[in-house]
Protein backbone atom coordinates (compact mmCIF):
# COMPACT_ATOMS: atom_id res chain seq x y z
CA UNK A 1 0.00 0.00 0.00
CA UNK A 2 1.34 3.43 -0.97
CA UNK A 3 2.10 5.87 1.85
CA UNK A 4 0.58 8.77 -0.11
CA UNK A 5 -2.72 7.70 -1.61
CA UNK A 6 -3.49 11.14 -3.03
CA UNK A 7 -1.72 12.51 -6.11
CA UNK A 8 0.49 15.51 -5.34
CA UNK A 9 -0.99 18.99 -5.53
CA UNK A 10 1.63 20.92 -7.51
CA UNK A 11 1.96 24.52 -6.35
CA UNK A 12 3.94 27.57 -7.48
CA UNK A 13 4.66 30.45 -5.07
CA UNK A 14 5.04 34.05 -6.26
CA UNK A 15 6.22 36.51 -3.59
CA UNK A 16 9.02 39.07 -3.61
CA UNK A 17 10.14 38.37 -0.04
CA UNK A 18 12.49 35.40 -0.24
CA UNK A 19 12.46 34.58 3.48
CA UNK A 20 8.67 34.58 3.59
CA UNK A 21 8.55 32.53 0.40
CA UNK A 22 10.83 29.87 1.87
CA UNK A 23 8.85 29.80 5.10
CA UNK A 24 5.58 29.49 3.19
CA UNK A 25 6.98 26.62 1.11
CA UNK A 26 7.97 24.79 4.30
CA UNK A 27 4.53 25.43 5.80
CA UNK A 28 2.74 24.22 2.66
CA UNK A 29 4.70 20.96 2.81
CA UNK A 30 3.98 20.55 6.52
CA UNK A 31 0.20 21.07 6.47
CA UNK A 32 -0.41 18.27 3.97
CA UNK A 33 2.08 15.72 2.58
CA UNK A 34 0.24 15.77 -0.76
CA UNK A 35 1.13 19.46 -1.28
CA UNK A 36 4.31 20.02 -3.30
CA UNK A 37 5.84 23.41 -4.09
CA UNK A 38 7.44 22.81 -7.47
CA UNK A 39 8.83 26.29 -8.04
CA UNK A 40 8.90 29.77 -6.49
CA UNK A 41 9.39 33.24 -7.95
CA UNK A 42 10.08 36.80 -6.85
CA UNK A 43 7.49 38.46 -9.10
CA UNK A 44 4.87 37.72 -11.72
CA UNK A 45 7.07 38.19 -14.75
CA UNK A 46 9.42 35.44 -13.58
CA UNK A 47 6.47 33.11 -13.12
CA UNK A 48 4.97 33.85 -16.54
CA UNK A 49 8.32 33.28 -18.27
CA UNK A 50 8.56 29.86 -16.60
CA UNK A 51 5.00 28.61 -16.81
CA UNK A 52 3.97 27.13 -20.14
CA UNK A 53 1.66 24.20 -19.48
CA UNK A 54 -1.42 24.20 -17.25
CA UNK A 55 -1.21 20.43 -16.76
CA UNK A 56 2.08 20.87 -14.90
CA UNK A 57 0.56 22.94 -12.09
CA UNK A 58 -2.51 22.75 -9.84
CA UNK A 59 -2.35 26.10 -8.06
CA UNK A 60 -0.58 29.47 -7.97
CA UNK A 61 -0.24 31.20 -4.59
CA UNK A 62 0.23 34.84 -5.45
CA UNK A 63 1.33 37.85 -3.42
CA UNK A 64 -0.23 41.19 -4.39
CA UNK A 65 2.44 43.84 -3.81
CA UNK A 66 5.53 42.90 -5.86
CA UNK A 67 7.97 44.72 -8.15
CA UNK A 68 8.10 44.35 -11.96
CA UNK A 69 4.70 42.65 -12.26
CA UNK A 70 2.45 42.81 -9.22
CA UNK A 71 -0.19 40.30 -8.16
CA UNK A 72 -3.08 42.16 -9.75
CA UNK A 73 -1.33 42.41 -13.13
CA UNK A 74 -0.12 38.82 -12.87
CA UNK A 75 -3.62 37.51 -12.11
CA UNK A 76 -5.01 39.25 -15.19
CA UNK A 77 -2.23 37.80 -17.38
CA UNK A 78 -2.72 34.29 -15.97
CA UNK A 79 -6.48 34.50 -16.57
CA UNK A 80 -5.95 35.55 -20.18
CA UNK A 81 -3.29 32.96 -20.99
CA UNK A 82 -4.25 30.08 -18.71
CA UNK A 83 -7.92 30.52 -17.76
CA UNK A 84 -8.21 27.20 -15.89
CA UNK A 85 -5.31 27.49 -13.47
CA UNK A 86 -6.53 28.34 -9.93
CA UNK A 87 -5.06 31.39 -8.18
CA UNK A 88 -4.97 31.89 -4.42
CA UNK A 89 -4.07 35.47 -3.49
CA UNK A 90 -2.11 35.93 -0.28
CA UNK A 91 -1.44 39.39 1.14
CA UNK A 92 -1.10 41.53 4.24
CA UNK A 93 -3.81 43.73 2.75
CA UNK A 94 -7.28 42.67 3.88
CA UNK A 95 -9.25 45.81 3.02
CA UNK A 96 -12.38 45.55 0.91
CA UNK A 97 -10.97 47.56 -2.01
CA UNK A 98 -7.98 45.26 -2.45
CA UNK A 99 -10.20 42.19 -2.18
CA UNK A 100 -12.66 43.48 -4.79
CA UNK A 101 -9.82 44.38 -7.13
CA UNK A 102 -8.25 40.93 -6.91
CA UNK A 103 -11.59 39.17 -7.36
CA UNK A 104 -12.18 41.27 -10.47
CA UNK A 105 -8.78 40.13 -11.72
CA UNK A 106 -10.00 36.54 -11.49
CA UNK A 107 -8.46 35.03 -8.36
CA UNK A 108 -10.19 31.97 -6.89
CA UNK A 109 -9.45 32.75 -3.27
CA UNK A 110 -7.99 35.40 -0.99
CA UNK A 111 -6.10 34.95 2.28
CA UNK A 112 -4.34 37.23 4.72
CA UNK A 113 -0.69 36.37 5.44
CA UNK A 114 -1.35 35.98 9.16
CA UNK A 115 -3.60 32.93 8.63
CA UNK A 116 -3.36 29.79 10.73
CA UNK A 117 -1.80 26.68 9.07
CA UNK A 118 -5.14 24.85 9.14
CA UNK A 119 -6.84 27.62 7.18
CA UNK A 120 -4.06 27.52 4.57
CA UNK A 121 -4.59 23.78 4.21
CA UNK A 122 -8.35 24.23 3.93
CA UNK A 123 -7.97 27.02 1.38
CA UNK A 124 -5.63 25.04 -0.88
CA UNK A 125 -7.90 22.01 -0.86
CA UNK A 126 -10.97 24.16 -1.49
CA UNK A 127 -9.49 26.08 -4.43
CA UNK A 128 -8.10 22.93 -6.07
CA UNK A 129 -11.20 20.77 -5.56
CA UNK A 130 -14.08 23.27 -5.62
CA UNK A 131 -12.61 26.20 -7.53
CA UNK A 132 -12.98 28.84 -4.83
CA UNK A 133 -12.16 29.84 -1.26
CA UNK A 134 -13.14 33.15 0.30
CA UNK A 135 -13.41 32.41 4.04
CA UNK A 136 -15.42 35.04 5.89
CA UNK A 137 -15.42 37.52 2.99
CA UNK A 138 -17.94 35.66 0.89
CA UNK A 139 -20.46 33.28 2.39
CA UNK A 140 -23.84 31.62 2.01
CA UNK A 141 -25.53 31.63 -1.36
CA UNK A 142 -22.92 33.98 -2.86
CA UNK A 143 -20.89 30.87 -3.69
CA UNK A 144 -23.52 29.94 -6.26
CA UNK A 145 -23.07 33.32 -7.94
CA UNK A 146 -19.34 32.63 -8.31
CA UNK A 147 -19.74 29.10 -9.59
CA UNK A 148 -22.95 29.11 -11.65
CA UNK A 149 -23.21 31.27 -14.79
CA UNK A 150 -26.62 32.84 -14.99
CA UNK A 151 -27.28 32.67 -11.26
CA UNK A 152 -30.18 34.79 -9.94
CA UNK A 153 -31.98 34.40 -13.29
CA UNK A 154 -34.55 37.09 -13.82
CA UNK A 155 -33.34 39.20 -10.90
CA UNK A 156 -31.87 41.88 -13.18
CA UNK A 157 -35.34 42.93 -14.26
CA UNK A 158 -36.20 43.75 -10.62
CA UNK A 159 -33.33 46.22 -10.28
CA UNK A 160 -34.26 49.79 -11.11
CA UNK A 161 -32.05 52.25 -12.96
CA UNK A 162 -30.73 53.96 -9.83
CA UNK A 163 -29.90 50.65 -8.17
CA UNK A 164 -28.12 49.50 -11.32
CA UNK A 165 -26.05 52.68 -11.32
CA UNK A 166 -25.21 52.08 -7.66
CA UNK A 167 -24.06 48.51 -8.47
CA UNK A 168 -21.87 49.80 -11.32
CA UNK A 169 -20.23 52.38 -9.05
CA UNK A 170 -19.79 49.76 -6.32
CA UNK A 171 -17.61 47.85 -8.78
CA UNK A 172 -15.17 50.76 -8.69
CA UNK A 173 -12.81 51.82 -5.94
CA UNK A 174 -15.07 54.70 -4.86
CA UNK A 175 -16.15 54.85 -1.23
CA UNK A 176 -19.87 54.85 -0.48
CA UNK A 177 -19.66 58.58 0.33
CA UNK A 178 -18.03 59.25 -3.04
CA UNK A 179 -20.73 57.17 -4.75
CA UNK A 180 -23.36 59.31 -3.00
CA UNK A 181 -21.68 62.48 -4.31
CA UNK A 182 -21.47 61.11 -7.87
CA UNK A 183 -25.15 60.12 -7.82
CA UNK A 184 -26.11 63.45 -6.17
CA UNK A 185 -27.77 61.58 -3.33
CA UNK A 186 -27.36 61.57 0.43
CA UNK A 187 -25.24 58.96 2.17
CA UNK A 188 -28.40 57.81 3.94
CA UNK A 189 -30.09 57.14 0.58
CA UNK A 190 -27.03 55.20 -0.63
CA UNK A 191 -27.11 53.15 2.58
CA UNK A 192 -30.73 52.35 1.76
CA UNK A 193 -29.82 51.18 -1.75
CA UNK A 194 -27.08 49.01 -0.32
CA UNK A 195 -29.33 47.41 2.31
CA UNK A 196 -32.11 46.71 -0.20
CA UNK A 197 -29.75 45.22 -2.77
CA UNK A 198 -28.01 43.03 -0.17
CA UNK A 199 -31.42 41.64 0.76
CA UNK A 200 -32.75 41.44 -2.82
CA UNK A 201 -29.68 39.68 -4.21
CA UNK A 202 -29.03 37.63 -1.06
CA UNK A 203 -25.44 38.84 -0.71
CA UNK A 204 -23.61 39.99 2.41
CA UNK A 205 -20.96 42.38 1.17
CA UNK A 206 -19.88 44.81 -1.52
CA UNK A 207 -17.86 41.94 -2.95
CA UNK A 208 -21.15 40.15 -3.53
CA UNK A 209 -22.43 43.07 -5.60
CA UNK A 210 -19.28 42.97 -7.74
CA UNK A 211 -19.59 39.24 -8.36
CA UNK A 212 -23.29 39.61 -9.13
CA UNK A 213 -22.54 42.37 -11.67
CA UNK A 214 -19.85 40.29 -13.37
CA UNK A 215 -21.98 37.16 -13.36
CA UNK A 216 -24.98 38.97 -14.89
CA UNK A 217 -22.71 40.86 -17.34
CA UNK A 218 -23.98 44.18 -16.03
CA UNK A 219 -20.37 45.31 -16.26
CA UNK A 220 -17.36 43.81 -18.01
CA UNK A 221 -13.83 43.22 -16.74
CA UNK A 222 -12.63 45.80 -19.25
CA UNK A 223 -14.95 48.42 -17.75
CA UNK A 224 -13.97 47.49 -14.21
CA UNK A 225 -10.25 47.65 -14.93
CA UNK A 226 -10.28 50.85 -16.96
Amino acid sequence: MSIHSNPPVKIALVDDHQLFRQGLANLVHQVDPSFKVVQDFGHGQEFLKWYKNESDLDLVILDIHMPVLNGYQTAIEVRQRFPDIPILALSMMDDETTLVKMLKAGVNGYLNKDIEPEELKKAIHSVVKQGYYHSEYIAGKLVSVIQSPGGHNGMTEEINEQELRFIELSCSEYTYKEIADIMCLSVKTIDGYRARLFEKLDVRSRVGLVLYALNQKLVSLEELNS
